[in-house]
């Protein structure tokens, strides 16, 4: 099967060197649509197909003399957080304890890979802003795919052939860490999606942060049905981490555009009002409880309603008794914590999940163990220094701010998904192009004008 692989490597990499920006659009594509388990194969020095197609579409890149020139002034305007970055990295690698070095310096480069191909597709697209526009449609594309294998195989059929069938079929063993939470229960449903990204949480995450995409000025009709499939994709995975930010995010967008659709608000909210006068009592009181179960799971914090729901899953306590556990587990290195990559690290060595951490499920419990109080402070910092890169570049505010409250708030509750920050990026990029041109169409408009 690596052998497949290796081929689609190096197919994937003489398309990048006739062509940059079709080796762009085509890693992206395998991203989106190929399933994690095979991208998470390794197939050299420990480095997974994944980051050897973004590392292979970046260095492409470099033979085109007139691409150099945007690297090179990205680099120089933002030298000090670049070297800023490097020197934190290379110093929690250092002076870290548990995982050894070889394993963290493999972990900075993956993370330093997705960063530089998050840059490519951005400086692609300030370049050819329709660039954006394309992209756009292979997420679309990835929407409707994901919805429609979620109905048939997650659904219908009751098998994930992208879960645990195709990780026994890879030659792997069963492993209970890594693969199906198809038949786990959330609330009211009786399974979970997760289609091909692995991972229901992976599945809510990366619809999350391309939601906002979909809030933006444009086709209303073209809007909310991709808006609406994406907060179907959400809900079914169950993530919590993910439709509780989604609730924020809809209420955010809707309160900006309100003032101008006041009048149309108003006729909707009467047009429900009357429909509900319609249903009868008995089947009014059996929607109240089925929807029980749903509204109880955004309410992480009380554990009462978990209980009485039947919802499995990190409660409010259990969050708190991890937090004094990971502040346990760095005791002896509160600064620099146990090293890039020891969540996975641990389950290697001990074939168990951490007894008291478990998953990791959130940034400040992941990033607090491996990085320290040192790592996780400086990836807030990062974070905030790409939300205000893409603030200066004129994106549309709300739409960058969207992105970055249903990410921050995300990883937060439920953790770090492999893709997730590579996907903000992509969310970022594409509404940049969309801005852009929207702007210079504006511009075309006014000149118009004052010419007639």
């Amino acid at each position: 099967m690596k052998g497949f692989l290796v081929l689609y490597i190096f197919f994937v990499a003489s398309v990048s060197l006739m062509s940059y920006k079709k080796g762009v659009y085509l890693v992206w594509l395998t991203l989106l649509f190929v399933p994690t388990i095979i991208l998470e194969q390794t197939i050299k020095m420990r480095l997974s197909m994944e980051t050897i197609l973004l590392f292979g579409s970046v260095v492409s890149e470099m033979r085109f003399e007139e691409r150099r020139m945007y690297w090179k002034d990205f680099f120089t305007g933002n030298q000090k957080a670049i070297i800023a970055y490097l020197f934190v990295s290379v110093t929690i690698v250092l002076l870290s304890q548990t995982v050894p070095l070889n394993v963290q310096f493999i972990r900075v480069f993956e993370e330093i890979v997705m960063l530089l191909f998050a840059l490519q597709t951005f400086l692609l697209v300030k370049s050819e802003g329709k660039s954006a526009f394309t992209l756009r449609r292979f997420i679309c594309w990835a929407i409707v795919f994901n919805i429609v294998y979620c109905v048939f195989f997650e659904v219908l059929v009751g098998i994930n052939p992208a879960g645990m069938p195709l990780y026994i079929l890879l030659g792997e063993d069963d492993n209970q860490f890594i693969t199906d939470m198809i038949d786990s229960e959330r609330g009211g449903m009786s399974f979970r999606a997760q289609t091909v990204y692995r991972h229901p949480l992976s599945l809510g995450q990366y619809m999350l942060v391309m939601l906002p995409l979909f809030l933006m000025k444009g086709k209303l009709m073209l809007k909310f049905i991709f808006a609406f499939l994406i907060c179907s994709l959400i809900v079914l995975s169950g993530s919590r981490g993910a439709m509780a930010p989604m609730i924020i995010i809809l209420f955010l967008s809707f309160k900006s555009n309100i003032g101008s659709n006041l009048r149309k608000f108003a006729l909707f909210l009467a047009g429900v009002a009357v429909a509900i006068s319609f249903v009868p009592d008995k089947q009014w009181k059996q929607f109240n409880r089925d929807i029980e179960p749903f509204v109880a799971s955004l309410q992480f914090w009380d554990d009462q309603k978990q209980y009485e729901n039947k919802i499995d899953g990190s409660s409010m306590e259990m969050r708190l008794n991890q937090f004094d556990a990971a502040i346990e587990e760095i005791d002896d290195n509160p600064i620099f914590g146990r090293g890039y990559g020891y969540r996975d690290y641990y389950i290697y060595i001990h074939n168990a999940l951490h007894p008291d951490l478990l998953g990791f499920e959130s940034v400040l419990l992941l990033y607090l163990v491996e990085r320290g109080w040192f790592g996780l402070f400086f990836f807030f910092f990062i974070a905030f220094y790409i939300y205000k890169l893409f603030r200066n570049e004129k994106t549309d505010g709300n739409t960058i701010r969207y992105v970055f409250i249903g990410y921050l708030l995300s990883i937060i509750m439920t953790g770090v998904r492999p893709l997730t920050l590579l996907f903000v990026c992509l969310s970022c990029t594409i509404a940049y192009g969309i801005s852009k041109k929207q702007e210079e169409q504006l511009v075309a408009n006014m000149e118009l004008q004052s010419a007639g």
